[in-house]
């Protein structure tokens, strides 16, 4: 078991079936352009459900600071704006409570 620092803004999205895949690309897009730039990004996880209905998005971050500040930038903001346009979003910031490794 291990334990990490830092913080990771998980998103849960809510989409229609027909349009996860739009969705996905969606979000890579804003990943490349705008997110993986960004001051305190560590790494991101896009999860596609297979039923279709999801997309989760696992952001790691150095603190609940730089997500916040990304959250404000403009660019990061269309990406959501976006994104809301076509699907439900749930965000959450969360720590690490525990991690198992094989």
């Amino acid at each position: 078991m291990t334990t990490e620092n830092g913080i990771t803004f998980v998103n849960v999205v809510d989409v229609d079936p027909a349009r996860q895949a739009e969705l996905v690309a969606l979000l890579q897009e804003g990943a490349e352009r705008v997110i993986r730039h960004r001051p305190g990004f560590v790494s991101l996880t896009l999860l596609a459900s297979t039923d279709g209905s999801r997309v989760v998005n696992l952001a790691r971050w150095r603190s609940a600071d730089d997500v916040r500040a990304t959250q404000a930038d403009p660019a990061a903001a269309e990406y959501a704006a976006r994104t809301a346009a076509i699907a439900g979003a749930r965000p959450g910031l969360y720590t690490v409570a525990a991690q198992y490794d094989a």
